[in-house]
């Protein structure tokens, strides 16, 4: 067998905040058949700096674990006031969060069904999960299937 290791570091800068940055970094270590040739261990290492690449990417994208807030000595906001990490960092409101369920329960859609429709579009099982932008996606969707009964 040979090992094959792949790291992948990306450092951004912070917006609004001087001389900030912030980095994130992934890797990892798979085996290859140690009769690969060159050209399949070259295609796999290709392949798992794509998936690296796509990982670090969505961390950079999320809201940092720390907000600038807490490093600044400002009061430190509960975890349910943290942004999520689905979207636009920015959680649903509790107004959308009433309105799916509203325009569900009079659509006649049962939760199994609205959790499928999330979960299948976003990859989350409820609404408090969506971000704002995908909570306003899942309002137009439930509307939308309204004209479609």
């Amino acid at each position: 067998m040979i090992a094959l290791s792949a790291s992948l570091s990306k450092k951004v800068p912070v917006v609004g905040v001087e001389f900030s940055s912030r980095s994130c970094s992934a890797g990892v270590e798979v085996e290859a058949d140690s009769g690969a040739t060159p050209q399949e261990l070259l295609e796999k290492l290709r392949k798992l700096y794509a998936l690296l690449e796509v990982a670090v990417d969505e961390q950079l994208q999320c809201p940092s674990q720390l907000p600038i807030s807490a490093i600044e000595g400002k009061p430190k906001p509960s975890d349910a006031s943290r942004p999520s990490c689905n979207g636009n960092g920015r959680k649903a409101t509790q107004a959308q969060i009433k309105a799916i369920e509203a325009i569900a329960r009079d659509r006649r859609i049962g939760t199994t069904e609205l959790e499928e429709l999330m979960r299948g579009r976003f990859g989350v099982g409820s609404a408090s999960e969506l971000s704002l932008k995908e909570a306003s996606s899942v309002i137009e969707a439930l509307k939308n299937r309204e004209d479609q009964r």
